[in-house]
């Protein structure tokens, strides 16, 4: 029997989750673990959107609860995040792939970002989401880039932090806190999915004010991403 999707959203934050909630016909709220999680509808279309808090152990959490609880056909880890290169604050990077920056099991002699339970470093977002997503980003005339984001329990504020990272993912656009982690609990649950990410600072110095006077528009222009992509991919198809 055809069904329409029901789509997964998770982010970190109360300001990253205004908009998307305001979208969302009725919703009912359930809160889970100091998680919160919204189930309506956005033009139709089933949404579960989730507020999981900082950090990649609240991000698993999350993703772990709403594949387990609310059963969504695909996730969308959503938000701000620092830029590593390729783009300007308020431009939209868009995964390939992720890593966690801070998982080190090179003593062993795996490389940076390895993680023994899936087997790999690079965890890799579903194609045709992603492509969905870069479309959306074109109908919106937002500038955006598409390449690897790091994820990492750490608020990248200076130029070591940056160049760190970059050495040893070269490939890496943007940082943030929770987007790898919810990947990696995708893969291991065999759920689609991808992660988006508008950008507040730049990862270096200038960060700790720079962050501040762009969370609100970047989270903004993460939450439009989000509900058209809703609007004009999700709600077009019929899943099997």
């Amino acid at each position: 029997m055809n069904k329409r999707k029901k789509v997964g959203v998770i982010v970190a934050m109360e300001v990253e989750m205004e908009s998307i909630r305001a979208a969302m016909e009725a919703p009912r709220k359930t809160s889970i673990a100091g998680m919160d999680f919204y189930e309506g509808k956005v033009d139709g279309i089933s949404v579960i959107a989730a507020r999981c808090g900082v950090g990649k152990v609240c991000a698993a959490m999350c993703a772990q609860t709403m594949i387990l609880k609310f059963s969504p056909d695909e996730i969308i880890g959503a938000g701000i995040a620092g830029a590593l290169k390729g783009l300007a604050i308020g431009g939209v990077a868009i995964a390939d792939r992720l890593y966690q920056h801070d998982y080190d099991v090179r003593a062993f002699g795996y490389p940076a970002g390895y993680i023994p339970a899936v087997k790999q470093a690079a965890l890799g977002c579903t194609d045709s989401i992603r492509d969905a997503l870069i479309k959306t980003a074109q109908g919106l005339l937002m500038p955006y880039a598409t390449g690897a984001i790091v994820s990492g329990d750490s608020f990248i504020s200076s130029d070591a932090q940056k160049e760190k990272i970059l050495q040893d993912f070269p490939d890496a656009i943007a940082c943030e806190m929770e987007g790898a982690a919810i990947a990696q609990v995708c893969v291991l649950n065999q759920t689609p999915f991808c992660v988006i990410r508008c950008i507040s600072d730049n990862g270096d110095a200038s960060s700790k004010e720079d962050y501040p006077a762009n969370e609100r528009a970047a989270s903004h222009g993460s939450a439009a991403m989000v509900l058209n992509y809703i609007r004009s991919v999700a709600g077009n198809g019929l899943q099997e």
